[in-house]
């Protein structure tokens, strides 16, 4: 059992969701439709989800590529946590088809 106190620090509030068609080229959250960078330095957690293809992404503030960085594969969300993390994020696609990804921005 998660004792209430814990609980709370599970707890996170959604503050942003922004979008962005990904292609051959990497792509900075600061990029996505409707993630304003005050947003951006606010977020502790974000929610990555590549809808109609596979993406790779790094969070060093390198740009990732087809065959370097880290999968995220159609279809599925991975959680991104730690501002630093966050403002470095960069995505590209994972192959030949482009991706429409999400970001939804927590903190």
């Amino acid at each position: 059992m998660v004792a209430s106190a814990d609980f709370q620090a599970l707890v996170t509030n959604d503050i942003a969701r922004g979008y962005a068609t990904v292609s051959s080229s990497a792509v900075a959250i600061s990029s996505f439709t409707g993630l304003a960078a005050a947003l951006i330095a606010r977020a502790n957690v974000a929610k990555i989800t590549a809808r109609t293809a596979g993406v790779m992404y790094l969070t060093t503030g390198n740009d990732p590529t087809a065959t370097v960085g880290h999968l995220i594969a159609q279809n599925a969300t991975v959680e991104i946590v730690g501002q630093n993390n966050i403002a470095n994020l960069k995505v590209i696609r994972e192959a030949s088809t482009d991706s429409e990804v999400t970001i939804t921005l927590s903190e």
